[in-house]
């Protein structure tokens, strides 16, 4: 379906409402940095949210939350944290660095602004990811620097960009991008904080990986202690009846497996069942 453009959709005057909104909050953060703390060692007021953007984090992360719930909260978290920030998302390429698609997003305007960048191939999100390098611009510098960008957002209504490179592992690479309706800008401050919101990012999407990789590690030495035992029984079991000893037992079943192109342990859960069948206890009835 066609894209909605969303000034077409905004009341008169509300452009300018949120324009002087970010202005306010932003004035109450610069107070905040600027006075001295009232009760020493006290959480400056700039700080407090982050820290509960953090604590909302370790929980998320003690109950395996799924990794995707776990981007999408930390988009809200950013917007929730930083004063200017109005809209945020995350950008993710493929293993080749290629195929940006948008992760997780605090609104569908997000997802507009991101896929205007997609197609002209240009844009602050993406050359953070590819360079590597934060990328903090207002309207007139995305004009410059990325005219096509520039002409295909013209309607949202965004006035300033912020963006961070995210490294997700070593294959995949992405952005953190935080977007606002304040013609002013982000600052120094803002930079500052999207930085730490990356590092915590990054930390989660480790941590979830290796407790993946850990679980299927796990499971795979499960897998592999359980075949082992398997063969061993069934080993045991051609032992007995042939007579043969214990290297002889397996040079039988891996014949059995490559005559009938069966595993080898699938052969021996074949044989164990087998014989658990024919034996006493499997030909027992409720009669006897």
């Amino acid at each position: 379906p066609p894209r909605v453009r969303w000034r077409q959709v905004k009341r008169k005057g509300t452009t300018s409402n949120m324009s002087t909104g970010c202005a306010d909050r932003h004035d109450r953060v610069s107070s905040t940095l600027n006075s001295p703390r009232a009760v020493p060692g006290a959480v400056p007021a700039h700080v407090a949210p982050y820290i509960d953007a953090l604590d909302h984090l370790k929980a998320m992360m003690m109950a395996r939350v799924d990794l995707s719930v776990v981007l999408q909260t930390m988009c809200t978290e950013v917007v929730r944290t930083i004063p200017t920030a109005d809209l945020a998302g995350i950008t993710v390429f493929d293993e080749r660095g290629q195929y940006p698609q948008t992760a997780a997003s605090t609104d569908a305007r997000v997802n507009d602004v991101d896929a205007d960048q997609y197609r002209s191939n240009e844009g602050p999100c993406l050359e953070a990811a590819r360079t590597r390098q934060m990328v903090r611009v207002v309207v007139p510098d995305v004009e410059r620097r990325w005219p096509r960008f520039a002409a295909s957002v013209a309607g949202i209504g965004v006035q300033s960009y912020l963006s961070a490179p995210l490294a997700l592992d070593d294959r995949h690479l992405g952005a953190l991008n935080i977007y606002s309706y304040d013609r002013h800008g982000f600052t120094d401050v803002d930079q500052a904080l999207l930085r730490l919101f990356v590092t915590s990012i990054e930390t989660a999407v480790l941590v979830s990986r290796r407790a993946l990789a850990a679980e299927e590690n796990v499971e795979g030495l499960e897998t592999a202690m359980k075949t082992r035992s398997q063969i061993d029984q069934a080993k045991g079991i051609i032992m007995a009846m042939r007579g043969v000893n214990a290297d002889e037992a397996f040079d039988f079943l891996s014949r059995q497996s490559q005559h009938n192109n069966i595993r080898v342990a699938d052969i021996a859960a074949s044989l164990i069942a087998s014989v658990s069948a024919h034996s006493p206890a499997g030909n027992s009835s409720p009669e006897k």
